[in-house]
């Protein structure tokens, strides 16, 4: 008997401007990413990634403009590690940045700080294109008086504003399930209480118990989409770029 894959949308807010993303998952180790600009209801439907992907560890930044995901692609014996996590541009997989993880059930300690500092749990980024992100790390204190020390990769302070410091600082240890609680602490995360899914359908409410249709994703196939940003040309690389990229193969 032939069943239908079940369909799953999951809602990410952009606190500072009208962006959202929708990641629609089904099949299970099928999911694209699609942008949505609320102000209109325009969607823009972006690319699809073979690989599974954990909503739980993904995460928008505030200006609605880099996306932050963790996929497991399985390929423990690759660049990847088997895991990463991944920084793109909506509505696009195809990443800017990489870090690799190496497993699923430590990966996924990732967010987005505000729109200029991340911060991200696992290896060193092996891509190196996200221009305008500064990835931030946690240090111990200092006795003499610092209460905390976050630090850019360069070892330099990170020029934070005190309200990033104060939500970095309230889940100093990276698990699976940062980058979730992160956002419900930020201040997107009411933007969720006015919307709701059913399997592929988004519905918004209005304050009073009916809910109105906003769109039906439930019938999509997958399509080969090209992030316009992709740097490596169509046959592989420009001169002096690696032709290789963990999405090769999986939907990029």
């Amino acid at each position: 008997m032939n069943t239908k894959p079940t369909i799953q949308l999951h809602l990410f807010f952009a606190s500072q401007s009208d962006r959202a993303v929708i990641l629609r998952q089904g099949p299970s180790k099928q999911c694209r990413m699609i942008l949505w600009h609320r102000d209109t209801d325009r969607f823009e439907d972006g690319q699809w990634l073979k690989q599974r992907v954990y909503p739980d560890c993904c995460h928008l930044s505030p200006d609605g403009q880099h996306f932050i995901y963790f996929a497991l692609d399985a390929h423990w014996d690759s660049e990847t590690k088997g895991s990463y996590t991944g920084i793109s541009r909506p509505p696009y997989f195809t990443a800017l940045a990489l870090f690799p993880v190496g497993d699923t059930w430590s990966g996924g300690g990732a967010f987005f700080v505000d729109n200029h500092h991340v911060f991200v749990d696992g290896d060193p980024d092996i891509i190196g294109r996200a221009a305008g992100l500064s990835r931030v790390e946690l240090g111990k204190p200092d006795p003499k008086g610092c209460t905390t020390d976050i630090r850019l990769r360069s070892g330099l302070p990170a020029p934070l504003s005190r309200q990033a410091t104060k939500l970095l600082l309230e889940d100093p240890v990276p698990t699976s399930r940062s980058a979730m609680r992160y956002q419900l602490r930020h201040a997107s995360a009411h933007l969720g209480a006015a919307y709701h899914c059913d399997g592929g359908k988004l519905y918004r409410s209005d304050g009073s118990g009916q809910a109105a249709l906003i769109r039906d994703f439930t019938d999509m196939a997958f399509e080969p989409i090209r992030a316009p940003y992709d740097w490596r040309g169509e046959t592989g690389a420009t001169e002096g770029e690696p032709s290789w990229h963990p999405l090769d193969g999986a939907g990029a």
